[in-house]
């Protein structure tokens, strides 16, 4: 277990890295001037070469790298190009925003997926498996953005049940913040169900016809049983490396979602930058939203290792 550890921790240290030089490669070669979206189209040349001397823009990109490098490890992200306020202090209070949809999000796409998953797998070839399949079929189709926008016109315009957007903190008032969240979590949820009903509904078959299944069945154990205490456990290995892809999906695609539900979280935080050339905040908002998905990976890996012992078995041949 011990070499399982150190091996997924080097491999995240790897990704992370990895993903820190593609982020700020990608970043930096975006059509666009920080310069001018700073100072206005209408900056003279010396503006725009005093700008980019002050923050270091126009050093070669191996050296902008190494040291922005060296200040985020050491929890600086810099100044906004836009503001000229410190990135990080802005970015924490952001985080506990889009952790809150995606976890809210996450539950409502576990929710749905995992009862209707095991419905069609236990009763495979029949109409309610045929139905399932149709519904995650139809969920997948819809567009995030799209199925927020019918929420909005139908439980805030014409049913008035719910707010349209703002955001409230749960400590200052939970009943406001949890109605805010709700439609948001709802639009992000239910379109993940789609992916997740599918793998649980072909984990659950192919656990199904596993020789220990039969055998319980011909100790003379119920299907209910067969289903609670032999099927589902293993079931969900395979669905729980696709559901912690889904959750760091969740926490990265919330961009669109927070702009219409007006939520400040990092989700908005990324938009804002793109719109603005604001490199510093771009990078931290797309950074952060990296780390939480290798994280969240890192995590499930390790609870995969645990859950089926050959995994360990298999890291220490």
């Amino acid at each position: 277990m011990v070499r399982l550890i150190t091996t997924r921790l080097g491999a995240f240290l790897l990704t992370l890295f990895a993903a820190s030089v593609v982020l700020f490669l990608t970043i930096n070669v975006l059509p666009g001037s920080a310069a001018k979206s700073a100072l206005g189209m209408e900056a003279t040349p010396q503006a725009i070469a005093r700008f980019e001397a002050q923050r270091g823009l126009d050093r070669p990109l191996a050296v902008q790298y190494g040291q922005w490098l060296f200040k985020t490890l050491q929890g600086d992200f810099g100044v906004s190009f836009q503001n000229s306020v410190p990135v990080g202090p802005e970015l924490m209070r952001r985080v506990p925003v889009t952790l809150q949809l995606a976890s809210f999000a996450f539950v409502i796409a576990n929710l749905v997926a995992i009862p209707l998953g095991m419905l069609a797998a236990a009763r495979h070839g029949r109409r309610a498996d045929k139905a399932t399949t149709f519904t995650a079929t139809l969920f997948g189709a819809v567009p995030n953005f799209w199925l927020a926008t019918l929420l909005i016109l139908v439980l805030s315009l014409n049913l008035r049940w719910l707010p349209s957007g703002g955001f409230t903190p749960f400590s200052v008032d939970p009943v406001q913040n949890l109605k805010q969240i709700l439609m948001p979590a709802l639009s992000l949820g239910i379109v993940s169900s789609a992916l997740l009903i599918r793998i649980m509904r072909a984990s659950m078959i192919e656990t199904l016809s596993s020789e220990y299944i039969r055998t319980a069945h011909a100790k003379g154990a119920t299907e209910a049983v067969v289903i609670r205490r032999h099927a589902f456990r293993n079931s969900l290995i395979p669905y729980l490396n696709v559901a912690a892809v889904e959750f760091g999906f969740l926490f990265g695609s919330a961009v669109v979602i927070e702009d219409i539900f007006r939520l400040p979280g990092v989700g908005s935080l990324v938009l804002v930058g793109i719109i603005n050339r604001d490199y510093p905040v771009l990078l931290a908002a797309a950074l952060t939203i990296t780390l939480f998905v290798l994280v969240v990976n890192l995590i499930v890996d390790l609870t995969v290792g645990l859950l089926d012992p050959r995994r360990v078995k298999g890291s220490r041949a």
